[in-house]
């Protein structure tokens, strides 16, 4: 944009030029009386609020101290020239009024980065869905979670299952994640322990199975699966793998067995307090405390019913601890989103430094339950929490999606030394040839 453009956009903006003659004969108090249509009263009293900062350059054109009035023709140019390279908000702020000035900037500059694509696509969402805490089970063993932690050096994978009531953990060694491991291991650990009414999981490939959703029939329980790419959903399982693998890596690192080193953690895990329920995991899955490598003096049980009551008045005050800290640190608050509304989802995998932070493809919410919502784009739909979404003005029509750039590639001359001449012989492998053994007494010729 150059000046000339401004001067001759500033001549033909009425409402500029009236400024420019109030600035010089100071009769700002004749506003009231103006009735041409084409000035804009508003923007007028606008300048006239700081008449004494306005100053008229030798070319005719208005001037705030040493900003340049732009004039209306050219303010959403200006804007996105001021825009390129995609600064935040504050930043094109901070740049585009350091060299004009208008009336209501600050909105206009807003609208503009509200509704520009590719900052869409790339700015992160600032705020988190609030935590949604689940309601103790009836009783031990009746809602199980179950997750995996591997592959481990040896290639063994670790078969984590969780019983939400007593923070029980059960951790079984598998080589394979495929159903015809998981389902015979997991069917032995129900002999055990017995039969659950749930069971979580996430949506990995042995659960997604034809063979666990028979099996799951054929044992009666209902097999319900998390949120997708939200570990959230299976905190109990999740919160549980980062002691174990700690414990894991210590091992390994002083190495020991990490296999006994599970065998003492899980000892150790289940025969001390959890800090949700105050009681050992063993304790309220079995009803006494399990015998460990330091002397105790038998205690009489207390009463199933009051250990129950018990446990879910701290599990319920633990909760609301978790709780009201974790969503204030993460600003959660309820998702807007609708039925209807245009979203983008987030890339959870980055292949390099160049991958928007959000997929460019916008989708349509179809359904909504909680913090679970479910958008199309019309031939797929995708579920997701609703925190890894944000409300979008991109429409399929407007998407901005990534061209791929074609290089020319030069044919580079490579000097492979002298060329061989055609009449020089070729070295080719000979086959030995050995007379037959008939010959041996005769000398041939």
């Amino acid at each position: 944009m150059t000046l000339d453009e401004v001067k001759s956009a500033s001549n033909e903006d009425k409402t500029i030029q009236k400024a420019i003659e109030f600035a010089g004969n100071g009769r700002w108090h004749e506003i009231k009386s103006i009735t041409d249509t084409d000035i804009d009263i508003a923007e007028l009293q606008a300048y006239r609020n700081i008449r004494n900062e306005l100053v008229v350059h030798s070319e005719n054109i208005l001037l705030r101290d040493h900003r340049i009035v732009m004039p209306y023709k050219l303010r959403k140019t200006a804007i996105h020239i001021a825009h390129e390279g995609h600064q935040g908000l504050t930043k094109t702020k901070a740049f585009i009024r350091s060299k004009i000035w208008f009336p209501g900037i600050n909105d206009e500059v807003d609208s503009v980065i509200k509704d520009c694509a590719a900052c869409q696509i790339n700015t992160p969402a600032r705020y988190m869905e609030p935590l949604h805490m689940s309601e103790l089970p009836a009783h031990p063993w009746d809602n199980l979670s179950m997750d995996f932690c591997g592959p481990l050096p040896s290639g063994d994978y670790l078969f984590v299952i969780i019983d939400e009531y007593s923070r029980y953990p059960v951790v079984e060694i598998i080589r394979s994640l495929s159903a015809h491991t998981v389902i015979p291991t997991l069917d032995k650990v129900l002999s055990v322990f017995g039969i659950p009414s749930i069971i979580k999981s996430d949506n990995g490939a042995p659960f997604n199975s034809h063979a666990f959703k028979e099996f799951a029939q054929n044992m009666g329980f209902k097999h319900r699966k998390i949120m997708p790419l939200w570990p959230r959903a299976n905190a109990q399982a999740e919160a549980f793998n980062k002691p174990l693998m700690k414990a894991l890596k210590s091992a390994h690192i002083e190495g020991r067995s990490w296999k006994q080193e599970m065998f003492r953690f899980l000892r150790q895990y289940r025969a001390t307090p959890h800090t949700s329920t105050a009681f050992t995991p063993h304790r309220l899955l079995f009803g006494r405390e399990p015998s460990t490598k330091l002397p105790k003096v038998q205690r009489k049980n207390t009463q199933n019913s009051e250990i129950t009551e018990k446990v879910r008045q701290n599990d319920e005050q633990s909760k609301a601890k978790m709780k009201n800290p974790a969503d204030k640190r993460n600003h959660a608050s309820k998702s807007e989103l609708n039925l209807g509304d245009h979203i983008l989802i987030r890339n959870e995998r980055k292949g390099n430094k160049l991958t928007p932070t959000y997929n460019p493809e916008s989708l349509t919410v179809t359904r909504k339950k909680g913090s679970m919502i479910t958008a199309t784009d019309g031939n797929k739909g995708i579920t997701r929490n609703a925190s890894v979404m944000k409300k979008t003005t991109v429409t399929p029509e407007t998407c901005v999606t990534p061209q791929e750039e074609e290089e020319d590639e030069e044919e580079i001359a490579i000097d492979t030394g002298p060329s061989t001449s055609p009449n020089t012989p070729v070295n080719r492998p000979k086959r030995i040839s050995k007379p037959p053994s008939y010959l041996q007494d005769y000398v041939r010729f």
